[in-house]
Formats: structure tokens, C-alpha cells, sequence
């Protein structure tokens, strides 16, 4: 996978983090207490500046009471 792939999907998954948190009202704030990721990290991660491991994507699927698929976008 190229840099410039890597970091497209890195703004995808971000963006799609952010959209299910204000879908659910959650503050960035909010996402720091029920997944234990400081909010700075969570800022950068939903802006595509962070890289995310697997363990944080899972926490962040479990405050956002999600499965772990639904992070991703569908494939056609």
C-alpha cells in the first residue's frame, strides 16, 4: 500500500469515527471516558494526523456501540 493510500484511508476511518460520535451526541470529551483515549488523540485520529493501532480501534468501536465493521466503509 503507497503513503498516499495509507493516509486516504486514515481520513476515511477518522471521518467515519466523527460522524458516528456526533450522530451519537458525544463530545470528544465523552469518547475520552468511555474509551480511555485522551481527547487530543481522538482529535487527531478523526482528523486522519494519528495513526491507530488495532486495540484502540476496537475501544473506540465499543464507546461508540458499534461492531467493528460498521467503522469501515462498505466495498462495492
Amino acid at each position: 500500500m503507497t503513503t498516499e493510500r495509507y493516509s486516504d484511508e486514515l481520513i476515511k476511518l477518522g471521518k467515519r469515527l466523527q460522524q458516528l460520535r456526533k450522530e451519537r451526541k458525544l463530545t470528544q470529551m465523552d469518547m475520552e471516558v468511555r474509551s480511555g483515549i485522551n481527547n487530543g488523540d481522538i482529535s487527531r485520529i478523526e482528523n486522519g494526523q494519528k495513526n491507530i493501532e488495532f486495540h484502540s480501534i476496537v475501544k473506540l468501536a465499543a464507546a461508540l456501540e458499534v461492531e467493528l465493521y460498521q467503522l469501515f466503509p462498505k466495498c462495492d
